[in-house]
């Protein structure tokens, strides 16, 4: 009898399972490699800090960095972003007073 009750776990554990190959595989190994391959130019024009453990900036033509808890990222919306392709280092200006963008920093996202 005992071994009948656990046969009602397996739907859960196929779909925890489909959850991490989705979640972990197509969003975050694929987009990661998106925007390593990626030549970019663009600003930063919104945020999500959804899972309370990681902050997504996410870029105008759909891309997205993100920055975790432990990340020394210091971005806001309205930096702008520059990138070549092939590489996982990115410089981000900011804005000065005179609204002209201006080196802030370079980062490298892992």
């Amino acid at each position: 009898m005992k071994a009948k009750s656990y046969y009602r776990f397996i739907p859960i554990l196929l779909g925890l399972i489909a959850f991490s190959y989705f979640y972990l595989y197509k969003f975050v190994y694929l987009g990661n490699k998106k925007f390593k391959e990626s030549s970019i130019n663009e600003k930063i024009i919104d945020s999500s800090n959804w899972p309370k453990r990681s902050t997504f900036y996410y870029l105008q033509h759909g891309l997205s960095v993100e920055q975790s808890v432990l990340d020394s990222l210091h971005l806001k919306i309205d930096d702008s972003i520059s990138k070549e392709a092939n590489t996982t280092e990115f410089n981000v200006y900011r804005k000065s007073k005179e609204g002209k963008y201006e080196f802030y920093k370079r980062y490298n996202s892992k």
